[in-house]
């Protein structure tokens, strides 16, 4: 694996609180922008998110993530 994984590990967490704290959903293009990553890692990224931290996300037709309650 390239790259840190605490450097990893600190995204994947980053990437569930900025869904969770995002009141009108999120894109990725935003994730990718703030995180300072390609929108690829963060399409990589989300997968990993929910699996590892029980985390779900919805997508709206605007494709904004939305945390799933």
């Amino acid at each position: 694996m390239f790259g840190d994984k605490q450097d990893k590990l600190a995204r994947l967490f980053s990437i569930r609180n900025m869904v969770h704290r995002a009141k009108d959903g999120i894109s990725q293009a935003e994730l990718a922008r703030q995180l300072k990553v390609s929108r690829s890692t963060i399409t990589k990224d989300m997968g990993i998110v929910e699996e590892e931290t029980g985390a779900q996300f919805w997508e709206d037709d605007d494709g904004r993530l939305h945390w799933y309650e």
